[in-house]
């Protein structure tokens, strides 16, 4: 199943809660276990429980995993209490990212909050910890295109 912009409720009150419904309609999310933790304007928290299969190798999630969260976190963030544009859709431009630490046999917790908004784009940082033992694992800068 796809999500397609016509399944979103267009009469939302604002971005949150497109975003509240796009994040578990969304199969890439699904695949990844995304979850929607916290929402607020221009902030977000998301989670991905650990699970074997998003490893690289023993316990050590991949990094491939960080950066997709990464990015879902800067869309969130930018889409997180902005007005809702006339055309759902949205397209992250950029993604800068540095890895900090390893994450070993630990869910991921993504902290992301824009640092700016323009009429379309937004420019957003997006932190990653360890959800246990809040350790940063990665950090990462994005704009994203909303609309």
């Amino acid at each position: 199943m796809t999500v397609s912009p016509d399944q979103l409720d267009a009469g939302a009150a604002d971005g949150s809660e497109i975003m509240r419904q796009f994040v578990p309609a969304s199969p890439f999310v699904a695949l990844l276990g995304m979850q929607l933790e916290e929402i607020s304007d221009g902030a977000a928290t998301l989670l991905v429980p650990y699970r074997p299969d998003l490893t690289t190798v023993g316990t050590m999630m991949h990094g491939g995993l960080i950066a997709a969260a990464a990015d879902i976190g800067v869309m969130v963030a930018a889409w997180a209490g902005r007005p809702v544009p006339d055309k759902l859709r949205g397209v992250t431009a950029s993604l800068s990212l540095n890895f900090i630490a390893p994450l070993i046999e630990d869910g991921l917790r993504v902290r992301a909050h824009r640092l700016s908004t323009g009429r379309k784009t937004s420019h957003v940082r997006c932190d990653m910890y360890s959800q246990t033992g809040d350790v940063l694992v990665a950090s990462a800068t994005g704009t994203y295109q909303v609309g």
